[in-house]
């Protein structure tokens, strides 16, 4: 047993105190923001001494970046799964739903995940975790597959910049509440969101 004050808390098995602060941490971002988080008030919060989280984390930062990796996880699952089974441009509109709705869902790990650097969150060597390119990458992919057929053929380059900025405009319009689906005559978030990004990307007037 482990013990916190004079209060006995049980011990975690081997690997699993880790994820629990991270899930903890995770917790607490979105109940009170990121000021709240520290890490005794992870330890106290998950029941474990003020030392505990020192063996898993050497400050705050490296538990911000552990918590940043866990959403960007989340946040490809999310995409993953609303563009599973579509194709073409279709998919592009389901990976901005899935995107969306990420952020709709947790706004708070979304807000630090797109304010955090990636440099921040590079290892000692310098490398990023290959998770933090996991979404541009699908968006890429599937740009590759279904490309923006009104830009000139030798600016496809520009193909991802216009539709991740897309997507991520849409995306915090709909967070701080400047646009609504029923506005423009939709009642359904995700018919309203691929309807939007359909129209862009296929240039229609």
């Amino acid at each position: 047993m482990a013990y916190q004050g004079n209060k006995k808390v049980g011990r975690y098995h081997h690997g699993n105190l880790r994820k629990a602060l991270i899930a903890k941490a995770v917790d607490l971002l979105e109940q009170e923001g990121v000021s709240a988080l520290s890490l005794r008030r992870i330890a106290r919060d998950t029941g474990v001494s003020q030392a505990a989280p020192y063996s898993h984390f050497q400050s705050k930062k490296e538990l911000l970046t552990a918590v940043c990796i866990e959403g960007t996880e989340w946040f490809g699952a999310y995409m993953s799964k609303a563009a599973a089974g579509r194709q073409g441009i279709d998919r592009i509109a389901g990976l901005a739903n899935g995107y969306i709705h990420f952020a709709l869902d947790h706004p708070a790990l979304f807000h630090l995940m797109c304010t955090r650097t990636a440099a921040e969150s590079a290892d000692a060597s310098g490398k990023v975790p290959e998770v933090f390119s996991e979404g541009y990458q699908m968006l890429e992919d599937a740009l590759a597959a279904a490309p923006l057929l009104h830009l000139d053929e030798g600016q496809r380059q520009l193909d991802i910049p216009l539709a991740w900025g897309q997507v991520h405009g849409l995306t915090h319009l709909l967070l701080e509440g400047r646009i609504a689906p029923q506005t423009f005559g939709y009642e359904d978030l995700d018919q309203f969101i691929t309807a939007v990004v359909d129209r862009f990307l296929q240039n229609k007037t």
